[in-house]
């Protein structure tokens, strides 16, 4: 990855000309504006996020929003009706989606609608289809959330510098042995397959790949290992939300560290205190200077602290309208081209999406045209970043999150879950 001026720096900048730039294109008398498809849910809480961030940065642009409830998210006929009835309704362009099951039927849809697709929730598919049928495909992009090779690859990196440079070498954790854990789903098997090499080239003995479909039968393998951290993929929430209540109430003194949807919205009422769970939004000015202001407006209108959907959502809708002024037209080919070359400041980072060219030539494979870039620092000093990245943050026992890992937006230090004591 390239070199840059200092990345707060260089989103200070960017931020206050867009800024300036998108209230004026949106709100200008005569101007063009837009209308943004959410594909959201009311039944859970990332597809609620989709639905209140979405709404909330349509409000400040003055788009008009057309709302789509997918229910369960994962009944494909229910997902296609849904983008149908969107594009009937005037949705210029769509936006959402937190959970993958549905986007092998909706690759049905995409050519036929012809509506810029940002995916904001959900790290895999989608974007794969892009490079190998541009004509039909080149609608679909990911916001915000980078995919899954790019996260397992960060699993890699945290391990690496964060778990072994350290937490082993400070003595925090007592060796390097760690156990892999999850569900039984396939996105948890096929990211444990993604990140088990990862791990192993950080420096982590991992002596356990451990899947299960109920929590307690999990912990008694887990205990039975006898290593000192776990790293956890759930991706079931029940499952997950029941492993985290039953890692607190059964004292079990296994560190742990990774992915958990069930804790992206939730603290189980103190029941994942001192879990590190991965994340895609955080509430530090260190991010960018959007994220402040967007944390306290999200909180004051909804009452609740915003899970990561509302901000790549409305980081979303805002990258759209960045897309706008360019493209100076609702066409979607001229917003898909608009939107090839965003690089805007977003609440979680900046927002940019791989081209065709750089996916061919990545030595590393993550690059996937039209997914968010991943953003790598590896130049030293000042943070060079040219996208985003999850963040690990670990549950307080008031519920609060705290950031540990990338080093530049650490918020406070990693301290030992309180059950341990």
């Amino acid at each position: 990855m390239r070199a840059a001026m200092s990345r707060r720096s260089f989103l200070q900048a960017l931020g206050v000309a867009a800024a300036s730039v998108l209230l004026g294109h949106s709100r200008g008398s005569g101007q063009q504006t837009l209308t943004v498809g959410l594909l959201g849910s009311t039944s859970s809480p990332l597809g609620q996020g989709i639905l209140n961030g979405g709404q909330l940065a349509a409000d400040e642009l003055r788009f008009r929003v057309v709302v789509g409830d997918l229910g369960s998210e994962i009944d494909p006929a229910r997902a296609r009706n849904v983008v149908s009835d969107l594009a009937n309704r005037g949705a210029d362009a769509l936006v959402g989606l937190s959970r993958p099951e549905t986007i092998p039927a909706l690759l049905l849809d995409i050519p036929r609608v012809k509506k810029p697709f940002l995916i904001t929730g959900t790290s895999v598919g989608g974007t794969d289809e892009v490079a190998g049928n541009f004509a039909n495909f080149k609608y679909i992009f990911r916001a915000g959330i980078v995919g899954a090779a790019a996260q397992a690859f960060d699993g890699g990196e945290f391990a690496r510098e964060f778990l072994v440079g350290r937490l082993v070498k400070e003595k925090v954790l007592s060796s390097n042995a760690v156990a892999l854990v999850g569900d039984t789903s396939k996105l948890s098997a096929d990211f444990r397959v993604a990140l088990l090499p990862k791990l192993s080239r950080a420096g982590l003995d991992v002596v356990g790949n451990l899947g299960e479909g109920q929590a307690g039968a999990l912990l008694e393998r887990l205990q039975r290992i006898n290593v000192p951290a776990a790293i956890t993929a759930f991706f079931d929430a029940k499952v997950g939300a029941e492993f985290a209540q039953g890692w607190s109430a059964n004292k079990v003194k296994v560190a742990l560290f990774g992915w958990n949807e069930a804790l992206l919205s939730d603290d189980l009422k103190g029941a994942a205190a001192g879990y590190v769970v991965t994340d895609f939004a955080a509430e530090t000015t260190k991010v960018s200077p959007k994220t402040s202001d967007f944390y306290k407006n999200y909180q004051a209108r909804f009452g609740a602290r915003p899970v990561f959907t509302a901000a790549t959502t409305y980081d979303a809708v805002y990258a759209l309208a960045d897309a706008l002024s360019r493209a100076r037209s609702t066409d979607a080919d001229a917003l898909v081209n608009a939107l090839e070359g965003t690089r805007m400041t977003g609440v979680v980072g900046l927002i940019r999406f791989y081209t065709l060219e750089e996916q061919q030539r990545d030595p590393l494979k993550l690059a996937v045209a039209h997914d968010q870039v991943y953003g790598l620092n590896k130049t030293g000093g000042a943070p060079a970043f040219d996208g985003v990245r999850p963040f690990y943050t670990q549950i307080a026992p008031n519920g609060a999150r705290v950031v540990l890992y990338p080093n530049e937006y650490a918020t406070g230090s990693y301290v030992l879950p309180p059950h341990f004591k």
